[in-house]
C-alpha cells in the first residue's frame, strides 16, 4: 500500500454506535466560527446529545465518513413527510479539504432520491463561504420562508436559540 492510501476516507449509512463519537466532531467542526464576525460565540453552543444523534440515525438516513477506523464526518437527517431534513453536517477541521463535505451530502441525496423522497433541505448560514454558497455549488437553492411553513419554523427556532437574527438561509435542493 502506498503512502498516499494511508489518508483514504469513506463514506457509509451511520450505525448506533456512532452516535457517541459525533458530538466531538461537532464541536471540533464548531471553532472553525470562531473566526467568523458575528459568530464568534457559535462554538460554545452544545453539541446534538448523543440520544438525539441515535434517534436520527435509527430513522435510517444518516451517514457518517470514516478515515481508516477512525469516524471523522457525519450527516444527520430527518424525514418530514417527501422531504428529508438535513440536521447536522460536520466534517473534523483535520480532515477538511478533501471532498467530504460534499460527498456526505451527495450520498444522502442519492440515498433520499432512491429512498422515494422529491427534496432535500436545510438551513444554515447565509454568508459563510463553507456554509449557503458551498451548498449552492451542488445543487441547492434559497428558498423564502414565506414560500415553506415548516422551513420558516426552523429559522424562528434557531433564533430563539440564540442564531444571530438574519444569518440563517433555509434551503431546498429538489430530485425532479
Amino acid at each position: 500500500m502506498s503512502a498516499a492510501h494511508s489518508h483514504e476516507w469513506h463514506i457509509r449509512l451511520a450505525r448506533a454506535a456512532d452516535a457517541p463519537h459525533l458530538p466531538a466532531i461537532e464541536r471540533a467542526a464548531g471553532t472553525m466560527f470562531a473566526r467568523i464576525d458575528g459568530l464568534h460565540d457559535l462554538p460554545s453552543h452544545p453539541a446534538l446529545p448523543v440520544e438525539t444523534l441515535a434517534r436520527y440515525i435509527a430513522r435510517g438516513h444518516s451517514l457518517v465518513a470514516c478515515q481508516l477506523d477512525r469516524v471523522v464526518g457525519f450527516l444527520v437527517s430527518e424525514p418530514f413527510g417527501r422531504e428529508l431534513h438535513v440536521r447536522e453536517v460536520d466534517v473534523h477541521p483535520d480532515a477538511q479539504g478533501k471532498g467530504i463535505g460534499a460527498a456526505l451530502l451527495r450520498g444522502c441525496m442519492i440515498d433520499a432520491g432512491n429512498s422515494g423522497f422529491d427534496a432535500l433541505t436545510l438551513t444554515t448560514f447565509a454568508d459563510v463561504p463553507w456554509n449557503a454558497p458551498f451548498y449552492r455549488r451542488i445543487g441547492f437553492v434559497d428558498i423564502a420562508p414565506a414560500d415553506h411553513a415548516r422551513l420558516a419554523g426552523e429559522l424562528e427556532k434557531e433564533e430563539a436559540q440564540g442564531m444571530p437574527p438574519g444569518s440563517r438561509v433555509a434551503m431546498i435542493r429538489h430530485f425532479a
